[in-house]
């Protein structure tokens, strides 16, 4: 019998030890190339960043076109419910109460529950104030009227920190230009106002029913913020805790317990209040003083609007110029220009050089919120920052309420000099803070001076 020899034994085949050995060198160089360079931290969070900033650009837009009614409107309101000037100052004075009552609060809730809904919840309530104030003043009720304005200022403050948001949203580089084109939401809000009232007058063909409703107008606006800030997610406090845990802590965190952060944190506060003072108190005195010198009452809003172009219309450029030359320059060269602007246009009697002086308050002003909130920004965390503007805007709100009270009763009483006094010693203080800060830079956050400066100093 024929014996069928056995088959070949098979040689192992070296296809899947090669499909392997390439899978482990693709794995391995994708591993790597994670390692050096996140999706998130990059193209994902850069998305993310400029989706959540036009949400924050509406939210800025809609709240200024109601917070802008209050100086325009409150005075006439109370001229017509009282029958006389003297309490026509009253609203303001009401409306900036209500924030200082809510600023600080405001900011130890938003680190404790996130700002977004903190910002949805003050749209609401706000717009349930503005309609209050609306028909508090149709139904002619003098104390209500007071009331509903005192809640509203309460209600809409937290709306004024929308800058926490944008913070949280951008590394410590990019956080001026952020802060400067949420600014730019207050030229749409600026113009978003004075479009409705006039509507609203056009509908109803008498002015004192108008003011009513452009005020139920403006409650409809606010409303418009809750789907907005739906959209807010994931929260930016959240985005924040993502981008600081992908970065060393030490160059966006503050650095506790060191004097110089000490120094930088009071330099960031009292700039930032002393901009809203001064630009408050030149608002009060430089109208009075241009109508004192014979200017008629068109020319004078003339010059108020480009004001308030100086104001917002170069908050983009100011930011990039404190994320490039540092905070601190910035801030003491915009508290100088505010400061010595705003005696400018009390001082002189020439139309276009008081004008030109009023724009360049606004200016400095602008450059002084940007890198004051930007450096607030460096020296908190997501867990604290939303204290710390508590804080800044507990004591501009101070100075808003008292600064053109006691510029009237100086420019009345005392004449120039008190007045550049006054200025002087409001702009020195937040100057000091700036020279203590820079004499120990060298132990500040990152972006609190430009790029190339040594730990040692320049």
């Amino acid at each position: 019998m024929e014996t069928v020899p056995p088959p070949p034994a098979r040689t192992p085949s070296r296809i899947p030890s090669q499909k392997a050995e390439l899978l482990s060198v693709r794995f391995a160089r994708r591993t790597a190339e994670m390692a050096v360079s996140p999706p998130e931290s990059t193209t994902g969070l850069a998305q993310l960043a400029r989706r959540h900033m036009r949400l924050l650009f509406w939210t800025q837009a809609l709240s200024v076109a109601t917070f802008q009614l209050m100086p325009a409107l409150g005075g006439v309101m109370l001229l017509h419910l009282t029958g006389t000037v003297a309490a026509t100052g009253l609203a303001l004075s009401l409306s900036g109460l209500g924030q200082i009552l809510t600023a600080y609060p405001a900011g130890r809730w938003m680190d404790r529950v996130g700002r977004g809904p903190v910002f949805a919840t003050s749209g609401f309530l706000s717009a349930l104030a503005a309609a209050l104030v609306g028909w508090t003043f149709q139904e002619h009720h003098l104390w209500g009227f007071a009331g509903a304005v005192l809640l509203f200022g309460a209600l809409s403050a937290p709306l004024r920190q929308l800058s926490v948001a944008a913070a949280d949203l951008h590394p410590p580089e990019e956080r001026g230009k952020a802060v400067g084109y949420l600014l730019m939401g207050s030229v749409v809000g600026a113009l978003i106002s004075p479009l409705l009232s006039s509507s609203i007058v056009w509908i109803w063909r008498n002015e004192v029913s108008a003011i009513a409703w452009t005020w139920f107008g403006a409650a409809a606006l606010q409303l418009g913020i809750l789907p907005l800030m739906r959209l807010l997610r994931p929260d930016p406090k959240e985005v924040a805790r993502r981008y600081l845990e992908r970065t060393d802590p030490e160059e966006t965190a503050a650095s506790a317990g060191v004097p110089a952060t000490a120094w930088s944190l009071a330099a960031a506060i009292t700039a930032y209040a002393a901009s809203w003072g001064i630009m408050t108190l030149s608002m009060a005195i430089a109208p009075v003083a241009m109508r004192a010198h014979g200017h008629g009452v068109s020319e004078i809003v003339w010059a108020i609007t480009l004001h308030s172009i100086g104001m917002f219309a170069f908050g983009r450029p100011l930011g990039a110029i404190a994320d490039r030359l540092g905070r601190l320059p910035l801030m003491a060269g915009s508290l100088a220009v505010i400061a010595l602007s705003t005696f400018g246009s009390v001082a002189t009697g020439e139309y276009w050089t008081a004008t030109f002086f009023l724009f360049l308050v606004g200016v400095g002003w602008s450059g002084g919120v940007v890198a004051s909130t930007a450096l607030l920004s460096d020296l908190s965390t997501a867990e604290d920052r939303g204290r710390r503007f508590g804080v800044a805007e507990l004591v501009a709100r101070a100075g808003v309420v008292g600064f053109p009270m006691l510029g009237a009763a100086l420019l009345g009483q005392s004449g120039l000099g008190l007045v550049g006094a006054v200025l002087a010693l409001s702009a020195g203080i937040p100057l000091g803070c700036i020279a203590a800060a820079a004499r120990a830079h060298s132990l500040l956050p990152a972006r609190a001076f430009p790029r190339g400066a040594t730990d040692a100093g320049d």
